[in-house]
């Protein structure tokens, strides 16, 4: 029995669905999968056999490691299916090839998509800041597909109108959130000959056909087990392709569109097969492809694509070049739920915030905070308690940063500084730091360490002292305080300050301003606030008498400095009365006001 079972079946679902290229493979381990299953003594279906198979074929094969640099850096790369974090190797040294899958500009941006595009900005920052890697990355935009036909035939304008709308917004958005832009963007309706060349080559290859209609399909079958890298349970059941597809025409249900045959009404280009536009899948394959070639670094996206676009993206890729492996690496970003929802911020769900919305009742640095609080491959919850910590990390940061200026400039004055206990602490967080990013570029445990040490020189700085004739450090002050402003902005947390490097000619000329402004305030308010020099003569008035006199008469002084104070305040200015001499400020992020 397990020697009939052994041979027949397995080889009649073999020869009729394997790649060629797997042959290989497929004569030489079918009998282990065989084996391990009747040892359960159970008989599978000849359809149970080709699942299972096509699942351990993947799993066991889905991915080999490249040659070439090493970064230093190990990944969760999605290609793995038993998550082992694996060395990160580029082709080439020191360059990153990246592809990111891109908005589809009918509508405008949530922040379950700004968590994914801000994390993977972060990544792409590690990677250029902290390991000297240039970053080559390829965005692509979906500017045509039903859901934007369908909004612009709802709104009454062209497809393009609408798109091109939405494509600026999404711009706007990703500049307020300090989002690198792409080195590259690319529209599908800029590559539909591309998209068609590209179509036609899997095509000849023997893994796509034409059906009567006009429209294209991928072959999942003729393409064999190499289909699913990174597609999880729901490939038993789930289909590969797209809504509304018509699936009498498919020779197998998994089977998706290259090309959609045109409709009446909708936008359509010449082809081959006849009128039509590129289905969702083929445009990111042809996209990436006709830049970086037949193979590439790095694949991004959220992990909802995993199946069945990037599954799908992988299949016409390899199917296209007759290659083992298009993409090195593929790296998912979790998803974001608002807090008490289950399901993952969706607008089909209609559970979403608009970027413009968040962005006026926080600021772009404390959303990024929020998202480096957590792993990038991890789900994130949005709610006021998470948003709440990232506001508390962004004033434990900015005022460490201000009040370490002050310290240096002799501003702020405080008991002596344990400057061995600093130093010690700082060299350990920079080794700390680098080692968690090149673990899967793990941001929570580099920011919990960054955070421990801005909380242990803040300790040091809020130990206030009116003696001035303590010893100082000054240099150790401003060695954590410039590594941690350089880490800040390397992840792209940059909180404005009075002596920026690139501040413009209009920002310098404003910093001398507000000097002179809160040089003048300080004066008054010293003047003030010293009774010694009062010109009341009263021999009749104790001290404390004349003093209190004093300050009753000086009141409307001191209550125009408040006033100063507060309406710089308004503008995002506030000034910290240091002490009696000494006044200092500082700028202060305010969430935007517009949409």
């Amino acid at each position: 029995m397990l020697q009939t079972f052994r041979c027949q079946p397995i080889s009649s679902i073999v020869s009729r669905s394997l790649h060629p290229k797997c042959s290989r493979f497929c004569s030489k381990h079918p009998r282990t999968f065989l084996q391990e299953t009747c040892r359960k003594g159970q008989v599978p279906t000849t359809s149970a056999i080709a699942r299972s198979f096509f699942r351990n074929f993947s799993s066991a094969t889905n991915w080999e490691e490249p040659s070439g640099y090493d970064t230093g850096i190990r990944v969760t790369n999605s290609l793995r299916k038993d998550r082992v974090k694996v060395p990160l190797i580029l082709s080439n040294k020191n360059v990153a090839t990246w592809y990111a899958c891109g908005p589809t500009v009918y509508d405008s941006a949530h922040i379950g998509h700004a968590s994914s595009y801000v994390r993977f900005d972060i990544i792409r920052r590690i990677l250029s800041e902290f390991f000297s890697i240039d970053v080559v990355q390829v965005m692509g935009i979906t500017d045509i597909d039903d859901k934007i036909i369908k909004r612009s035939q709802e709104s009454d304008i062209s497809f393009s109108q609408l798109t091109k709308v939405y494509q600026d917004e999404f711009y706007q958005d990703m500049d307020n959130l300090n989002v690198l832009p792409a080195t590259l963007y690319t529209n599908v309706t800029d590559h539909v000959p591309q998209i068609i060349a590209f179509i036609q080559q899997i095509i000849d290859n023997g893994y796509a056909y034409a059906a009567p209609s006009g429209s294209v399909y991928f072959d999942v079958q003729a393409f064999g087990p190499q289909y699913g890298k990174l597609s999880t349970d729901n490939m038993d059941t789930g289909e590969a392709g797209e809504p509304n597809e018509n699936l009498s025409e498919k020779r197998n249900a998994r089977d998706f569109a290259l090309w959609k045959a045109a409709k009446p009404n909708e936008p359509w280009w010449t082809s081959p097969w006849g009128n039509g536009r590129p289905g969702w899948h083929i445009e990111c394959s042809a996209m990436a492809s006709g830049i970086f070639g037949r193979s590439l670094d790095i694949h991004t996206g959220g992990k909802d694509l995993a199946f069945p676009h990037h599954t799908n993206e992988i299949a016409q890729c390899e199917g296209c070049f007759r290659s083992d492996q298009w993409a090195n690496y593929f790296l998912h970003s979790g998803h974001l739920f608002l807090k008490h929802d289950v399901n993952k911020m969706s607008k089909s769900l209609q559970n979403v915030i608009s970027i413009r919305e968040v962005l006026q009742k926080y600021t772009a640095n404390q959303f990024r905070l929020f998202c480096l609080v957590t792993k990038y491959n991890n789900d994130i919850e949005y709610g006021d308690e998470t948003m709440q910590n990232a506001i508390s990390l962004a004033n434990q940061l900015s005022s460490f940063l201000s009040d370490s200026d002050a310290y240096v400039k002799g501003q702020l004055m405080c008991q002596p500084i344990d400057e061995a206990a600093l130093m010690q602490r700082l060299s350990e967080v920079r080794d700390q730091f680098i080692t968690a990013l090149a673990d899967d570029f793990n941001t929570h445990k580099a920011m919990e360490g960054l955070m421990d040490l801005v909380q242990l020189g803040n300790k040091q700085l809020q130990n206030t002292s009116k003696d001035t004739s303590g010893a100082r450090s000054p240099g150790v002050i401003a060695a954590i305080s410039t590594y941690i402003n350089h880490v800040l902005n390397s992840l792209g947390v940059q909180f404005t300050q009075r002596n920026s490097p690139g501040s413009t000619a209009s920002t310098r000329t404003l910093t001398s301003v507000l000097d002179a402004s809160v040089e003048f305030r300080n004066s008054v308010r010293q003047w003030a606030l010293d009774s010694s020099n009062s010109m009341t003569q009263n021999d009749e008035l104790t001290s404390k008498e004349k003093k209190k006199l004093v300050m009753q008469e000086r009141a409307p002084v001191l209550t125009a400095c408040d006033q100063f104070r507060d309406d710089l305040a308004d503008s995002g200015i506030q000034i910290k009365d240091r002490s009696i001499e000494h006044g200092t400020w500082e700028f202060v992020e305010k969430p935007s006001k517009t949409p």
